[in-house]
């Protein structure tokens, strides 16, 4: 695999997302603002993953990795057709980097945290504005 700038970002400027409980199109619109603000790896620009049809019982998920070395001064707004189930893994600083674009973006609901020494675990809950 060719290395990205996601990838070769130093470890307290790199951020784990994970989005679920939605539609493919709300997906590709939350990806589609980090895209525009964070340099993103491979795996941002996937459609997603798994069936198209919602089945509790298989749940699709989409997954990137962020660098948010660089801060965005702008953000705009995005709309969203319904929620969005956001988890963020990584370091303190990079992960209120991300959080504050999201929260600038969509309106925001923090749904759980866990933090450790060096890393923070975010669950956010996304709907358009």
């Amino acid at each position: 695999m060719k290395p990205t700038a996601a990838s070769q970002a130093p470890p307290e400027h790199r951020v784990q997302v994970v989005l679920s409980a939605c539609s493919a199109d709300d997906a590709e619109s939350v990806l589609g603002v980090l895209r525009r603000y964070f340099s993103a790896d491979e795996g941002a620009d996937d459609a997603g993953h798994g069936p198209t049809s919602p089945d509790p019982a298989r749940p699709t998920v989409w997954t990137a990795a962020f660098d948010t070395s660089r801060v965005p001064e702008e953000v705009s707004r995005a709309a969203l057709g319904g929620a969005v189930t956001v988890d963020v893994q990584g370091g303190p600083v990079a992960v209120a980097r991300l959080r504050d674009v999201l929260h600038r973006t969509f309106e925001v609901e923090d749904a759980g945290a866990a933090s450790g020494d060096q890393e923070v675990d975010l669950q956010l809950r996304l709907r358009g504005r």
